[in-house]
């Protein structure tokens, strides 16, 4: 967030006789990374013999680093992953399954099942959940008040949210926009898609919606373009994958389409505070239904060639399970831990904002959906250039969703081949 410095690299040569461990991944916040090497630290100093070297950095950073790495046989010995990227490095071997250190010493049977789900493939679990996350709608409620429009209610229709952002755009006027364009972003597809009985994925890991579903989602987001509602083309484009700092973080916006892992870090940069709400659940004249869910958005795994997996499993015990652990580990993070027991605590004895998160998890978890799927990796790149195909008019909605889907089955047949 805002382009600040993540990578960490150890001081100096490894001590005499230490034992080494590489720990790469990804974080979402400052408040996050200074969390995680302080909970890293902590392990050390309570075992001397141990040397843990922290490589962490944005998302696509990390990810390209972890794929070179990967196919080199030279991954890290602990890494982070996703809910798409366990999948595929599941399918093709470079984690190792966790489930002989299930429930001794990972004991995940107070885990909200979705985070379980997402670390798990063909029946076992290769990671640990960091957090329990979910998709929503960032918005600032400043916005809505100054020129009195009102705030969706709980169930709305995504045709009311193209009309919610179109009326805070003319409200405001000229260099505002009622919502961040989100075509770009899968996430908020999957709800969309379930909304029309489909998902991105299914749990078969097929893909799970065709080429029209896949047109429908960029034409809604090429309506909210032309109606005002979204900034167009050239003026998204301006803010590369950080639209955060160009729309609501500036004031220029309403509301941004983000997952929850971001919320502390995302209102730490502004100066009203955020509030979240729930996607639309549903469409004009079609049933309402929740259609969201919480899941792992951040998980922890280990290489299968790790020299050392009890040792990694060590660390992921102190982190999770110790009780200075799990105190230096989220306090202050901006995440929200998985566990009910790390929930509830934070719901009650959190900061304010980290209430906010708490409470907008139970609501989804009243009546929740079916988890998030494992999918395949680099979805967030094939969205947003779909989506920008189509914002500049080189692609019709269709042909950007015919590409998109077959760079999918493309990449699903070649985790399976």
């Amino acid at each position: 967030m805002g382009g600040f410095a993540l990578t960490v690299l150890s001081k100096g040569a490894m001590a005499q006789g230490k034992t080494r461990v590489r720990f790469s991944g990804f974080v979402e916040s400052e408040e996050q990374l200074a969390t995680t090497l302080k909970v890293l630290k902590a392990y050390e100093a309570k075992n001397p013999g141990v040397e843990i070297v922290p490589e962490f950095s944005t998302f696509r950073s990390f990810t390209d680093k972890l794929a070179t790495e990967a196919a080199g046989g030279n991954a890290p010995d602990m890494f982070s992953v996703n809910v798409d990227l366990l999948a595929e490095y599941a399918a093709r071997g470079v984690l190792a399954p966790l489930t002989e250190y299930i429930p001794d010493p990972l004991d995940v049977s107070s885990y909200q099942d979705g985070s379980v789900f997402s670390c798990t493939y063909d029946g076992q679990m290769y990671a640990m959940p960091n957090d329990a996350i979910a998709t929503a709608i960032f918005f600032n409620p400043r916005k809505f008040e100054e020129v009195g429009v009102a705030v969706p209610d709980k169930f709305y229709t995504w045709e009311t949210l193209q009309e919610t952002a179109v009326a805070l755009s003319e409200a405001h006027g000229r260099g505002f926009w009622g919502i961040e364009d989100g075509g770009g972003n899968n996430l908020p597809c999957d709800i969309f898609l379930r909304a029309r009985g489909k998902a991105l994925f299914t749990p078969e890991h097929t893909i799970g919606f065709d080429a029209e579903d896949g047109a429908a989602w960029f034409q809604y987001w090429e309506d909210m373009r032309q109606s005002g509602g979204c900034p167009p083309a050239d003026v998204q484009a301006q803010a590369g994958d950080n639209s955060a700092s160009l729309g609501i973080v500036r004031g220029r916006a309403g509301m941004l389409v983000q997952t929850t892992d971001s919320f502390i870090g995302i209102g730490a940069l502004m100066e009203d505070p955020l509030d979240l709400m729930m996607l639309p659940n549903g469409f004009d004249g079609g049933e309402m239904k929740q259609h969201l869910y919480d899941y792992a958005g951040n998980s922890t795994g280990i290489w299968a060639n790790a020299p050392d997996k009890a040792l990694c499993v060590d660390i992921i015990r102190f982190m999770h399970f110790d009780p200075e652990g799990v105190e230096l580990y989220y306090t202050g993070s901006g995440m929200i831990p998985a566990s009910t027991e790390g929930l509830e605590k934070f719901g009650t004895s959190g900061t304010e904002e980290e209430k906010k998160l708490v409470a907008y998890l139970r609501m989804l978890r009243e009546d929740p959906a079916p988890s998030r799927r494992p999918g395949v990796g680099g979805l967030g790149g094939m969205f947003r250039r779909g989506n920008e195909a189509v914002a500049f008019g080189d692609a019709t909605p269709l042909e950007a969703a015919e590409a998109l889907v077959a760079e999918i089955n493309e990449k699903l047949a070649a985790l399976k081949a």
